[in-house]
């Protein structure tokens, strides 16, 4: 009998898997594109994504415990359910090549510049595949002890470099109009795409979701967004942070504990390492789960895992530009990150409206 969670054990895991893309792939790019307006574009998007999450909850609700695959085959037949999950399915294998490209530059920027690329990759998609093999149940545990680590590490490091930062560089707002404003607005709603994710893990609960815990999700997701976007303009001012190639961390780096202690940015590898091995270990088991289907056979599966790991890794391996890595993100990747998510909705939206296909004279009933 498959194993089911609680509402919590969910929230914990998106909560350490996504968060950390709000904290490392999204905050430098929106604040190139909307400078200092950055913390308007997240309560602008924040407004848009209120909307958005009450249709996403409209269509888990009507899923219930179904899985989605399942779910749409009743509605629009196995064709319309594989081009829906197949473009999932790349979303994520896209998302988690760019967690892993990010994550490595990181630790070869700051920590390990002359250890050769090839072993910093190596040692952490080998720990990220072994978190995913180990399974869904592996994952939420890990999840559930790390992520009140993290957050203490992250409510710390604000506190402590609160006498390093100007708020008044958060302002006057507007100086260059509103178009920055939409930009920065539209990264962080299609950042929040990752959102999607829940539709691939409801069917894995207890209970189905409720919309206040869908709300409370969001609601922190972008939290995790605005506080280090404002600590890192406060503290860097708006051309600087723009300038930085991970401004979130570089708020460690004025950390000082006493006169005597400084350099504790080692700290934040923790927080990093922990968001972005859950993270890409989900991504490694929904794609191989969602490409493979839940039946089948434990030795495929995991050499499904291996080619997932694999694809992703390899611009890494390759040693892609990351100027060139960084322009496709910020030109093209949240662009279409935001309309994939309006059309997926929209698709499952429809989807909802439809009568259940009928077998033999009668409907079928729903997958609980």
């Amino acid at each position: 009998m498959e194993v089911s969670f609680s509402r919590l054990q969910l929230i914990f895991l998106l909560l350490l898997s996504l968060g950390i893309s709000n904290h490392v792939l999204i905050i430098p790019h929106l604040i190139q594109a909307a400078g200092r307006d950055a913390w308007i574009s997240i309560i602008v998007a924040y407004l848009v994504l209120i909307g958005w999450s009450v249709i996403l909850y409209v269509i888990l609700r009507s899923m219930r415990t179904s899985p989605l695959d399942s779910w749409l085959i009743e509605r629009i037949g196995k064709f319309g359910s594989r081009i829906v999950t197949g473009g999932l399915a790349f979303y994520l294998l896209i998302a988690g090549t760019l967690i892993i490209f990010d994550t490595v530059k990181n630790i070869n920027i700051y920590f390990l510049p002359h250890t050769p690329n090839l072993v910093i990759t190596l040692t952490f998609i080998l720990l990220s595949y072994n978190a995913a093999r180990s399974g869904l149940k592996t994952l939420i545990y890990l999840s559930a002890a790390l992520l009140p680590l993290v957050w203490i590490l992250g409510f710390g490091v604000s506190s402590m470099t609160m006498s390093s930062k100007d708020y008044g560089m958060l302002y006057p707002v507007f100086t260059e109009g509103i178009l920055p404003d939409i930009r920065g607005g539209a990264i962080v709603f299609g950042g929040s795409m990752d959102l999607l994710i829940i539709l691939l893990l409801q069917y894995k609960l207890k209970k189905p979701l409720n919309y206040g815990t869908l709300f409370v999700l969001l609601t922190i997701l972008i939290g995790l967004i605005m506080g280090p976007t404002i600590g890192a303009t406060a503290a860097f001012g708006p051309f600087q942070a723009g300038n930085m190639r991970f401004p979130a961390f570089e708020q460690w780096r004025l950390v000082m504990l006493g006169r005597q202690i400084s350099h504790v940015d080692f700290l934040a590898v923790f927080q990093l390492m922990s968001g972005s091995v859950l993270r890409t270990a989900l991504i490694i088991h929904l794609v191989s789960e969602t490409l493979g289907g839940r039946s089948i056979k434990p030795i495929f599966r995991q050499s499904l895992m291996l080619s997932v790991t694999a694809i992703m890794s390899l611009p890494t391996l390759m040693e892609l530009s990351d100027i060139l890595v960084q322009k496709l993100i910020h030109n093209y990747f949240y662009t279409y990150s935001l309309w994939f998510g309006i059309i997926i909705t929209g698709i499952l939206l429809a989807a909802v409206c439809l009568p259940k296909k009928k077998k033999g004279g009668k409907a079928n009933e729903s997958v609980t």
